[in-house]
């Protein structure tokens, strides 16, 4: 029997928004594929089912808290690869390439799989979105365009399987909006660590958020993964 564990990452966390606002924090789904790859998808946690994530800015993954070298990720060779830019191939079950969304394409699942928003566009500091480039440019980010389609609307994560880590609030909610998908190789890092902000217009309110997080960590170091059992864990696919 695969075994799930939830725990809250250790660094300090800032979450800046109202009182009423949806957001709550992040969730991180770690898994380990067959083929010895990392892979850990990313969502928004918010608390309201019609809250919708705008965008991600400013986000910066770094090897060492603080730090200025960027963290390494796997990006699927080819002459039909997209890099950073999701496309048809773009799912959560994919072990093999690392790629950014806001939500899932339709607003729903296809065919028993999970797309990654096909209306996902990269702001001026995502230098290389459409590149074969292992590392994410620093403050770059990414939106849905445009905003009104069904793809960024809250989902729950209840089907999630892996290690969960929570930053913020994120341990009170199982809604979220899935925002990357990055995949590492074996032995690639000790650990990462990410600061951002993102965008979300509240479900309730009709107000457009503002977060702020970071930095924390996305990635824990090898041995801390081989605590929480991970190395045990495959990929499992949700079904209708």
């Amino acid at each position: 029997m695969k075994r799930a564990f939830i725990f809250v990452a250790s660094a300090v966390v800032v979450i800046n928004a109202s009182a009423d606002a949806g957001v709550l924090g992040y969730s991180f789904f770690y898994r380990t594929a067959s083929n010895g790859n990392t892979v850990v998808d990313i969502f928004t946690v918010v608390s309201n089912a019609s809250d919708r994530l705008l965008n991600v800015y400013s986000v910066n993954f770094t090897t060492t808290q603080g730090g200025a070298t960027a963290t390494t990720f796997v990006q699927q060779a080819g002459v039909n690869t997209s890099g950073w830019k999701p496309d048809g191939s773009s799912t959560r079950s994919n072990n093999i390439d690392s790629f950014m969304t806001i939500g899932v394409d339709g607003g729903a699942q296809s065919g028993g799989e999970y797309y990654a928003s096909l209306g996902t566009a990269p702001d001026g500091n995502f230098t290389n979105w459409s590149s074969l480039a292992p590392t994410v440019p620093a403050n770059a980010g990414w939106f849905l365009s445009p905003p009104t389609l069904p793809d960024n609307v809250a989902e729950s994560m209840n089907g999630m399987s892996g290690v969960r880590l929570n930053t913020g609030a994120a341990t009170v909610s199982n809604l979220g909006i899935w925002c990357a998908h990055l995949v590492m190789a074996p032995g690639s890092a000790s650990g990462g660590w990410w600061a951002l902000s993102s965008a979300v217009k509240d479900g309730l309110t009709g107000a457009t958020v503002t977060t702020t997080l970071g930095p924390t960590f996305f990635f824990p170091t090898p041995s801390a993964l081989a605590l929480l059992g991970m190395a045990g864990f495959s990929s499992r696919r949700r079904r209708p």
